[in-house]
């Protein structure tokens, strides 16, 4: 049954349960009306953005290492865990992805090995051997090290399903998302950043400025890093539960 009909039905019923209450018949009427449009407010009628991603199958983010469940690897001091890094030597570009549960994607690092922004490898959670937060310090000298570390894939596996790889033009970000929320630079590179609340915590309330929902989100994150004009990383985080 589709929502149209579903609220027609509901509508129905009110209405009649009110006939024969002649004293509070107006006030029924009013209150139904008042729950359909509330209902129509919801979630399901409103637009929604579907969510970037790669086309990596879950079967290749399979921990195939014996006995190491948190995908742990090791770069100096610091230390990567739910993380699966690929990479492929032509481009000379790196696809780290950030796993929960059931290989839900919480985060996507995609970058050229050769121009890593320092703000995404901030953004980064990369820890001591302790389990704290490595600090950006430590995370800046050790980094490159898991770059020896990453399984080769085939070039297909990096461009987006929305079609974008590194080197596309600024221009095709903003056609695709719309003016961003936050707009930086810092050392040459520029920052666009997209905030997007999600369809899966939507309280049918809060503004959301004439922006989509992130369909099937708890909340959906994008930055792009441009130099020269050119995307040159991008990091794609879609919140869980």
């Amino acid at each position: 049954m589709t929502t149209p009909q579903i609220l027609t039905l509901i509508f129905t019923l009110r209405f009649f349960s009110c006939i024969g209450k002649p004293d509070n018949t107006a006030t029924k009427i009013t209150s139904a009306l008042l729950d359909t449009q509330v209902m129509v407010s919801s979630s399901d009628t409103v637009k929604k953005l579907l969510v970037d991603d790669y086309p990596v199958k879950n079967k290749m983010l399979a921990d195939r290492t014996s006995n190491n469940s948190s995908y742990k690897k090791q770069s100096g001091k610091v230390f990567s865990f739910d993380k699966v890094w690929f990479s492929n030597g032509p481009l000379k570009q790196t696809l780290v992805f950030e796993l929960y549960t059931d290989y839900h994607r919480l985060a996507i690092y995609h970058f050229l090995d050769n121009d890593i922004p320092i703000d995404l490898i901030r953004r980064m959670d990369l820890h001591t051997e302790g389990g704290e937060i490595a600090s950006d310090e430590q995370k800046l000298k050790d980094f490159n090290g898991f770059l020896q570390q990453t399984t080769p894939i085939n070039s297909s596996y990096f461009t987006t399903k929305k079609g974008f790889s590194l080197g596309d033009p600024k221009q095709k970000a903003v056609k695709t998302y719309g003016n961003p929320d936050k707009q930086t630079i810092t050392d040459g590179i520029e920052k666009l950043e997209w905030l997007f609340i999600g369809d899966a915590s939507f309280d049918g309330k809060t503004s959301l400025k004439g922006k989509p929902l992130a369909n099937h989100s708890f909340g959906h994150q994008i930055l792009m890093y441009f130099r020269n004009g050119k995307l040159i990383a991008q990091v794609l985080h879609n919140d869980a539960p």
